[in-house]
């Protein structure tokens, strides 16, 4: 409450005319009357700078609501089912399919994944040209 009361003072005696038009008072109480709500702004004296503070709001657990758990009735001893999903990811897929989709999940190049075996064995200097040829 001291903070409301110190940018109140500095919003009233030390600001501009048209700086003290784009600060509006009257939004600033509004704020401190809200529930859970804790928010400042203060000017300092020269007017040059303005401190915002607005943390995140505090809601009370009477407020809240639990997570809805959504579970699957089965008669199988087995926690993964077989359904469309699992199906999909034990498919064998081609090698560019899977290439698309490492590459989607890293955001990497497909040369990440799949080096050319090539460039391992290709000679560091190639040959000079010769000039009796």
């Amino acid at each position: 409450m001291a903070l409301c009361r110190a940018a109140r003072t500095l919003t009233t005696s030390t600001i501009g005319e048209p700086l003290e038009r784009r600060l509006q008072l009257s939004s600033f109480q509004q704020a401190w009357k809200d529930r859970g709500r804790e928010e400042a702004v203060v000017v300092t004296d020269d007017g040059n700078t303005i401190v915002c503070w607005h943390p995140e709001p505090q809601v009370p657990y009477e407020m809240t609501k639990p997570l809805p758990q959504t579970t699957q009735e089965s008669d199988s001893i087995l926690k993964v089912q077989y359904n469309k999903e699992m199906k999909h990811l034990f498919q064998k897929k081609h090698p560019f399919f899977i290439n698309k989709d490492l590459r989607e999940l890293t955001f990497t190049t497909k040369h990440r994944w799949f080096p050319r075996p090539e460039k391992r064995f290709a000679k560091r200097n190639p040959p000079r040209d010769r000039e009796y040829l």
